[in-house]
């Protein structure tokens, strides 16, 4: 596939000519999906669905005829309850499960494999501030204690929510803020960090990530200390009290949702605005989509009270 930059004179050369392409919605094709992300320590439950036209408003309605059943060490099991195009097993997912799934509906056929890992053995975190320096920031400090001979995949992602008001000078109002989001951090640990990306992206040995991905090929059997870095930016629109909360995730996931995760990072890589963007890796047969176990720790970390006093009355 080729991508082609439109440069602004021809954007609008086809604004003013207001030259409209035709979409012929009824050759829409849907294809079946597969999702799911079987987790150590919680239910299973399964995602299968058709690929449908976004404008479509028949989203989210399940699959009819469909017979589904999963093998979890030998064991079949089959959904105990549908909620759309969820499908729920009556079995808690543990380490180390070998997962098989199967799908028949109509004349499709619908297989994938996985396996759940084990849980990352995490030392409690320790979270401080310091700002001594020209930036505001928050330092994240703790311990992968590796599993040796055992292949282990590592994800590590910050995610910060910000819940309060906030004042938008744009529209002279105040708007009630309350979401979560995996935020950026920084990185030097030269064991966790890919060359390749401390090459290209790194800036005085510090790489930046939403998420960092890194298997154990270099702490494998040891304990591992590293610290994430934050920068903590200040919004002077926020109102006291502005509240921001910072949660530590570290997953083992399988080799397939590694492979998969990489993929999707590479995929939305701001160098894909010039390159070839990649396919992204699928482990299902007979279908689109990605069928892959993990095994999560979250740790609360550090709240934040903030904010300034409200802007002056306008009127």
């Amino acid at each position: 596939m080729k991508r082609y930059i439109i440069i602004p004179i021809l954007l609008l050369t086809l604004v003013s000519c207001e030259k409209v392409i035709p979409f012929d919605t009824s050759i829409s094709q849907s294809e079946l999906v597969l999702n799911a992300v079987p987790s150590a320590e919680k239910q299973l439950f399964v995602y299968f669905a058709h690929t449908l036209f976004f404008l479509d408003s028949t989203n989210n309605q399940p699959i009819s005829d469909v017979d589904m059943v999963v093998s979890i060490n030998g064991v079949d099991y089959r959904p105990t309850s549908v909620d759309r195009c969820k499908y729920f097993f009556d079995y808690t997912l543990q380490e180390d499960d070998s997962l098989a799934i199967r799908i028949q509906t109509n004349d499709r056929t619908v297989t994938s494999h996985t396996t759940v890992p084990r849980l990352p053995r995490i030392s409690q975190p320790v979270a401080y501030t310091n700002d001594s320096g020209a930036f505001h920031l928050l330092i994240v400090n703790f311990n992968i204690d590796d599993y040796p001979n055992y292949k282990d995949y590592y994800c590590i992602t910050l995610r910060q929510r910000d819940s309060g008001s906030r004042y938008s000078p744009y529209f002279e109002r105040y708007d009630t803020i309350d979401t979560t989001y995996a935020t950026f951090f920084l990185c030097n640990d030269k064991d966790l960090v890919d060359p390749a990306i401390s090459s290209l992206m790194s800036v005085q040995g510090f790489s930046p990530f939403v998420r960092l991905l890194s298997p154990d090929d270099n702490i494998d059997g040891t304990n591992h200390n590293t610290t994430l870095t934050l920068i903590r930016l200040t919004d002077t629109n926020e109102v006291a009290p502005y509240l921001h909360e910072f949660t530590l995730d570290v997953e083992t996931v399988s080799p397939d949702r590694y492979r998969y995760l990489k993929n999707l990072d590479n995929a939305t890589s701001p160098l894909q605005l010039i390159t070839e963007p990649p396919a992204v890796y699928s482990n299902v047969n007979g279908a689109l989509g990605i069928f892959a176990g993990n095994a999560r720790r979250t740790f609360p970390l550090i709240s934040f009270t903030e904010g300034t006093l409200p802007p002056p009355n306008q009127d």
